[in-house]
């Protein structure tokens, strides 16, 4: 009998990645200008400052972001799957309550059908086997 080490391995990845690509922190790096061109004249007494290299990108975690493009490819081909594992993961509160509306509001903004509990549930786990297979498929590769 063969113990399946990669099971808690790829659950764990996949809270990992609800935390990074959390929906309630959408908005969480937008910001305000901090200065426009008149504070930097000021600032630089009257001469222009040499060309600023832009805003510094949002950082993801590389294993967070090999299943965001994993869910991402899963979205592609069944999107309501995929907005379910999002709400399941990326969501807030409890898992089969403020994360099954969080799911339900992604599906019905996309134009699809909302789903019943067991649905979700369905979707939810089947999605994370799809999401498995692919990972596993990934490191085997590697």
């Amino acid at each position: 009998m063969q113990v399946d080490t990669m099971r808690p391995k790829v659950q764990r990845w996949m809270e990992h990645w609800g935390q990074e690509f959390a929906l309630h922190r959408d908005c969480e790096y937008l910001g305000h200008q901090s200065k426009n061109l008149l504070a930097v004249l000021i600032e630089h007494q009257g001469e222009m400052p040499g060309r600023v290299q832009g805003f510094k990108p949002m950082e993801t975690d590389a294993l967070a972001q090999q299943v965001e493009d994993v869910v991402a490819e899963i979205g592609r081909h069944a999107p309501v799957m995929s907005f379910a594992l999002r709400g399941m993961y990326c969501g807030m509160g409890r898992r089969y309550h403020e994360r099954f509306e969080t799911s339900n509001l992604l599906i019905s903004n996309a134009g699809h059908k909302v789903l019943t509990v067991r649905q979700y549930r369905d979707l939810t786990d089947r999605g994370f086997e799809r999401v498995y297979g692919m990972l596993i498929g990934y490191a085997r590769a590697a």
